[in-house]
């Protein structure tokens, strides 16, 4: 497989849509889903004269070969839902705030802030690792009328309002593509595109630039590495589980799932006999999927539950048993979906030992 990044500039404002309308008001997600990132690259693929039959278009957009990855702010992650901050000065360090703990490894505790010793409050939005700083996703406001489609003016009694991702935003996706396809996606990247995403075209909204991400990426750790630091941290083996995507599961009825199974993690070299099956630590959230098929179709899609992005679930090793630790760098795709973005994880999530090191 190769990970080809995509980079997204926003020209005017976007809606995303994060549920269905039930109000005068609609709410866009602070991020570009996967399937928005796959559709926008399947129109140029098709603009470009290449014929819808055709088996490269199968493949690259229809069978799940390719993982078209959700697209954050300035390339950041979510941050875990196991993160805490100062309630009166939060935020990480480097912006002047009293710092980051988690409280995912056993014996954290809630031991209020290391620096004034005020409670701790959640902690939640989008970080850059390297830089070890947050990332805020700007948007605004925007109010509209409807048309009457028989007069051609305003409809009495229709203002609504629509809170959109501000125009000049750049979105970063990864798309993990098997190696014979790869040249086809860079192809299209690297000649760079306008394309339109969200809704409100027609109205000037969702206008965007699309082109290949040149950023230079770490070499990621070991997994190995990791376990033997959270294993020494926690006084015993350990298996911490982050999603840095939204994931979609099911249990053994096919029932859809609020976190995932020890036989989830088997893509990422997980052996679960190696485990307890239940986690002894989680810190999670919910997030209703939706949406809407396109052309012919045009109907809506069967509403699922999402684990959201930054949970986090820790297991404990079974009495007696040396876990195996998976080889090279503990991260993948589990769940449902995985084409469209859904179940990007990692394993011992560096995060979770100290987001700024000791604090004080």
């Amino acid at each position: 497989m190769t990970e080809i990044g995509a980079e997204i500039v926003l020209r005017s404002p976007a809606l995303l849509a994060s549920a269905p309308p039930a109000s005068n008001q609609l709410d866009t997600l602070r991020f570009i889903p996967g399937n928005t990132v796959r559709g926008i690259l399947a129109r140029r693929f098709l603009d470009q004269g290449h014929e819808p039959e055709s088996p490269e278009l199968r493949r690259l957009f229809v069978s799940g070969e390719v993982r078209y990855g959700f697209a954050y702010a300035e390339g950041a992650e979510v941050l875990p839902l196991s993160a805490r901050s100062c309630k009166y000065d939060s935020g990480f360090r480097v912006e002047k705030g009293h710092g980051i703990v988690d409280l995912l490894l056993p014996g954290a505790g809630d031991p209020g802030c290391p620096v004034c010793h005020h409670s701790l409050d959640y902690f939640q939005g989008f970080w850059l690792p390297a830089e070890g700083r947050d990332v805020a996703v700007k948007t605004r406001l925007v109010t509209r009328t409807a048309i009457d489609p028989q007069r051609g003016t305003a409809r009495a009694g229709q203002l609504y309002s629509q809170r959109v991702l501000a125009e000049g935003q750049t979105f970063l996706s990864k798309i993990e593509a098997p190696d014979d396809l790869a040249p086809l996606l860079s192809e299209m990247l690297q000649e760079g595109f306008r394309a339109v995403l969200g809704t409100g075209g027609s109205r000037g909204q969702g206008w965007a630039e699309v082109r290949l991400d040149q950023r230079e990426r770490r070499s990621p750790e070991r997994a190995k590495d990791r376990y033997e630091r959270f294993s020494e941290k926690a006084g015993k083996s350990v298996l911490a589980v982050t999603l840095l995507s939204d994931g979609l599961f099911r249990d053994d009825y096919l029932r859809e799932s609020s976190a995932p199974a020890l036989r989830d993690l088997v893509p990422l070299g997980i052996d679960p006999e190696d485990w307890m099956p239940q986690p002894s630590r989680a810190f999670m959230d919910l997030r209703q999927i939706f949406g809407f098929d396109g052309v012919p179709i045009r109907l809506p899609r069967p509403s699922r539950v999402a684990v959201a992005a930054g949970s986090a679930f820790l297991f404990e090793a079974k009495d007696g048993r040396e876990p195996r630790v998976p080889d090279g760098a503990g991260a993948g795709w589990i769940g449902d979906s995985n084409g469209e973005g859904y179940g990007r994880a990692v394993l011992w999530h560096p995060f979770h030992l100290g987001p700024e090191g000791d604090l004080p």
